[in-house]
């Protein structure tokens, strides 16, 4: 037997142990397009619980398609689970931050952070995000009088970076922008995440060093951004964080904090824009809202922007930026009717469970009303944008507040009208996006 040969038939064999249905054949399931094309393609065919052969001859990899096994491995038995593989080159980017870390550590800085990101601890920025989209409409007001169209992906991009920056180094920001320059501007200009980009991200942990090491020898209590946060941070212990895990805590939340938010605007503007009725009832709602309420509360309030929220609900469904999560068992237990083996990769999507048609009507629809209908989703994690569990989003609440004062900022000012055909390629990396720009005519109110 060749060892191409008998590599198939060891992975055919592991397949066949899980009891599951699924493919013959090895398949790298990465996040990457293929994987979600495929893994589309494999749930239609096999359902809601199914195994895939591994590319490297290891355990076949279970994929999770039912919210209910979801709720299992993310929420009910989260403890007997580890982050699963993919996380590698995150790794690289971010050091041991809460995204990647595991166990005890993973636990003590998650309790170290909450702290900083509870509503009241985050009113001290919602000014601060208020004024950055009104310097933006400002920019889409010159081009709306000019006549000429806008790319909504890269203006979501270059403001939510802002936003997360100065949301860490507050009254630092300027020095890190001296001369003009970002250095993290790189995260918006360079789209692609090889090695190449990893080695310039990671001499960026020196500039963070360096604000740390001023705002310790300067004002080490006095400030309540996030980098305040972080050095006031103490253990149950009464111990601080050390000083590289801020530093991997910060490269984590501006990684964090700014893809995810704006590539769920980006399609946001896509969708607003190709739906004039769903434009024109956030006009309408949008209107009836001072701006000092926005600048106040980040318009968190529950009636505030409803039908706001429902529609930023309605993208993170149809586009959930973290499109896959993985998870690794940490010892043979039951999932379902089924006995999963330790070692075993665990893939769920957000993606394919939010467009799940046993859980969503017209799963397929831009449908924001649905949010106010009590039979969906028919599932509570049929939805999970953020995740769920004790590895859910930290800056859930803060990503809701940036969408929704930077979506009222501007529609109060602008119609948008989407310039393209059909719905944006899609490209499917660690964080969903759209694969070319998101172009829009603006029209000034």
């Amino acid at each position: 037997m060749t060892p191409t040969s008998e590599s198939s038939a060891c992975n055919e064999d592991h397949a066949t142990a899980t009891g599951l249905p699924g493919p013959s054949a090895a398949f790298p399931i990465a996040p990457d397009d293929a994987s979600r094309r495929q893994l589309m393609a494999w749930q239609s065919e096999y359902g809601d619980l199914f195994a895939v052969p591994s590319s490297n001859g290891g355990l076949a990899h279970w994929i999770v398609n039912d919210p209910a096994l979801a709720q299992q491995v993310l929420v009910r038995q989260a403890g007997s689970y580890a982050k699963g593989m993919g996380l590698d080159r995150v790794r690289l980017l971010l050091g041991n931050g809460i995204m990647v870390s595991e166990s005890d550590f993973w636990a003590r800085q998650r309790r170290m952070l909450q702290p900083a990101f509870r509503p009241r601890a985050l009113s001290d920025v919602n000014a601060m995000i208020l004024e950055e989209n009104m310097a933006l409409a400002e920019r889409w007001k010159d081009a709306a009088d000019g006549g000429g169209s806008i790319e909504a992906e890269s203006h979501a991009s270059e403001l939510t970076l802002v936003i997360v920056l100065k949301s860490i180094f507050g009254t630092d920001y300027p020095r890190l922008v001296e001369g003009g320059a970002n250095p993290f501007a790189l995260l918006t200009e360079e789209p692609e995440r090889n090695l190449r980009f990893a080695a310039r991200f990671h001499r960026l942990k020196q500039t963070v060093d360096a604000i740390i090491g001023r705002r310790l020898a300067e004002r080490p209590h006095e400030s309540f951004d996030f980098l305040g946060h972080l050095l006031a941070a103490r253990s149950r212990d009464g111990d601080p964080m050390s000083r590289s895990a801020i530093v991997d805590e910060v490269m984590t939340l501006i990684v964090a904090g700014h893809e995810t938010t704006a590539s769920a605007l980006a399609f946001a503007w896509y969708l607003i824009a190709s739906h004039p009725e769903v434009c024109a009832r956030m006009q309408s709602e949008v209107d009836t809202v001072d701006e000092s309420l926005l600048r106040e509360t980040g318009g968190a309030e529950r009636e505030t922007l409803a039908y706001t929220d429902r529609v930023v609900a309605e993208v993170l469904r149809l586009y959930p930026p973290g499109w896959l999560l993985s998870r690794r068992a940490l010892v043979d237990q039951p999932l379902g009717d089924h006995l999963i083996p330790a070692g075993t990769q665990v893939f769920i999507s957000p993606y394919l469970l939010q467009r799940h048609p046993g859980y969503w009507r017209a799963p397929a629809r831009f449908d924001p009303d649905r949010f106010a209908r009590e039979d969906e989703p028919r599932h509570r994690l049929a939805y999970l944008p953020f995740a769920a569990g004790p590895r859910h989003c930290i800056g859930e609440h803060l990503a809701a507040t940036e969408m929704r004062v930077h979506l009222a900022t501007l529609l109060r000012r602008f119609t948008p009208t989407w310039l393209g055909d059909d719905e944006p390629a899609i490209e499917s990396a660690i964080n969903l996006r759209p694969a070319s720009g998101i172009y829009l005519q603006l029209t000034a109110r």
